[in-house]
């Protein structure tokens, strides 16, 4: 197949394209439902493979998955590892047609509400934390254009359905799996949703609702899918192997590239070594500081510690951080500091920032680790047991006090780690504690600590974390019954800053 005509005013051609080019080429093309964006599932709106997510959630569970078993012995050998260097190529249909066979054989009789299930399941502990944070900022963007978004993927829709609904994509283009009263018939498997028969499913799409492939988008990572970026208007490659990032650079495809993609590489083993080697030494010093009396002094130099041990961590692991408005983290203290909160690099971009004269709340279960407790431990954390309402108002009182002692507090409003990049609802009681102290809010917005280490990742990767401090939000004039409206307003600036939907 041929590219279509470049007849777009707006359609760009640059390889190694940025992110924020992209955006604008999204942003410069024709809205509505007739232009279309047809997103992969596995290695582009995941940073990783769905189905290796469903057998390692599995063994963690216990449950042996037997279709892998089955697959070992029913593949010969060469056949096995010929899929597996063509799948490292980018080719994936010989590998995916096998490992399908496999599947199929074993939930063929079984019921589809345990298939469903299961892949809940492994989307709350497993995929959620995979999806790719540029990804998702596309998606959001052509949402925002009133664009027809769909995923279309190999992947059965039991992998595939959890990550739609979670993005809000009402259209699933997929392997899809017989069934009949209740129960999963996949005896023969089913076709494959990939290459020729992916474009034939997305073309039919297309006609179905009056779709614009010449002004549609697609987002894709293997070189299955060249029939599918060939046939439309604005072919994006997203992390590409060998293979297609030399068809792309041939043809001028813009390539998409997350920062932290599933490519192996020695970068983050070296970072998370050296980023762990500077946390052990860093919390080390800080169990000195702050074992034995707490003398006035001591307690000063462990809280000067705790930024020293985040700046430590941070240039070992060679991640950077940008900030823009960073006089408003010393313009008023005390503060209630709150931030978002997508990456365990949280605590320690926050240490880094705030420096002393601090203290965090913290979620209990985090008080007995080992490395986290004694970091937290020299900050005078305030502990909450979210399980127990009475002990939480306790430790809001604790900080109440702290903050009209001079201390400033630095907490996530939304309670927990986001499990995807959307930002999550902000709890109301940090901004009660803020009017009762008469202290400001202010807002430290982090753009993508993702970068550098997954929502539930043990790698550090080398990076730059941007950060956007704003200006303080005076709370004097706050009355008790308006703090629902001033929550959502602070929240309104954390979406504005992140370019996300209201």
């Amino acid at each position: 197949m041929s590219p279509p005509p470049d007849s777009a005013p707006w359609r760009t051609h640059r390889p190694g394209s940025v992110l924020e080019d992209l955006l604008a080429d999204v942003a410069a093309s024709p809205d509505g439902p007739r232009t279309a964006a047809y997103f992969d599932l596995d290695g582009t709106l995941l940073q990783g493979h769905s189905a290796l997510a469903f057998c390692a959630n599995r063994l963690r569970h216990g449950e042996w998955p037997a279709e892998v078993w089955h697959g070992l012995t029913t593949v010969s050998p060469h056949r096995m590892i010929r899929g597996l260097l063509q799948a490292l190529s980018g080719t994936e249909e010989p590998l995916a047609t096998s490992m399908s066979a496999a599947a199929s054989a074993y939930w063929h009789g079984r019921r589809t509400a345990e298939l469903a299930a299961l892949g809940e399941r492994v989307f709350q502990e497993e995929t959620a934390s995979l999806l790719s944070r540029p990804a998702w900022t596309l998606v959001r963007a052509h949402q925002a254009r009133g664009h027809t978004v769909a995923i279309a993927t190999a992947a059965s829709r039991a992998q595939a359905l959890p990550v739609a609904e979670t993005l809000g994509i009402g259209h699933l283009i997929c392997t899809e799996v017989p069934a009949a009263d209740g129960r999963v018939h996949a005896s023969p498997p089913p076709p494959l949703c990939i290459g020729p028969r992916k474009l034939a499913r997305v073309r039919q799409h297309a006609r179905r609702k009056d779709i614009r492939l010449d002004q549609s988008f697609a987002y894709c990572d293997g070189t299955d899918d060249l029939p599918l970026l060939e046939s439309v208007g604005h072919p994006r490659v997203v992390d590409p192997r060998a293979a297609l990032r030399a068809e792309a650079f041939r043809r001028g495809w813009p390539v998409v590239r997350s920062g932290s993609g599933t490519r192996a590489s020695l970068a983050p083993l070296v970072s998370t070594a050296a980023g762990s080697a500077a946390a052990v030494a860093a919390t080390a010093l800080m169990t000195v500081l702050t074992d034995g009396p707490a003398e006035p002094g001591l307690r000063q130099s462990a809280t000067a510690a705790v930024g020293l041990g985040c700046d430590l961590v941070l240039r070992a692991a060679g991640v950077r951080v940008a900030v823009t408005g960073e006089e408003h983290l010393w313009s008023h203290r005390p503060a209630v500091f709150v931030a978002n909160h997508t990456s365990p690099m949280d605590a320690v971009l926050t240490g880094h920032l705030l420096r002393d004269g601090w203290f965090p709340l913290a979620k209990k279960e985090l008080a007995g680790t080992p490395v986290i407790g004694r970091f937290l431990a020299a900050t005078g954390a305030v502990f909450v047991d979210r399980d127990r309402p009475g002990q939480s108002a306790a430790a809001l009182a604790t900080a109440l006090g702290r903050l009209r002692r001079g201390l400033s507090l630095a907490a996530g409003p939304e309670g927990t780690r986001a499990r995807t990049p959307d930002l999550g609802p902000f709890r109301p009681g940090l901004f009660v504690v803020a009017r009762k102290a008469g202290v400001p809010v202010v807002p430290i917005v982090i753009h993508n600590a993702t970068d550098v280490m997954a929502r539930d990742g043990r790698l550090l990767r080398p990076g730059t974390v941007r950060v956007t401090v704003l200006p303080p939000v005076d709370t004097s004039d706050w009355h008790r019954t308006d703090i629902d409206r001033h929550t959502e307003r602070i929240r309104d600036l954390f979406l504005t800053t992140l370019g996300m939907p209201r």
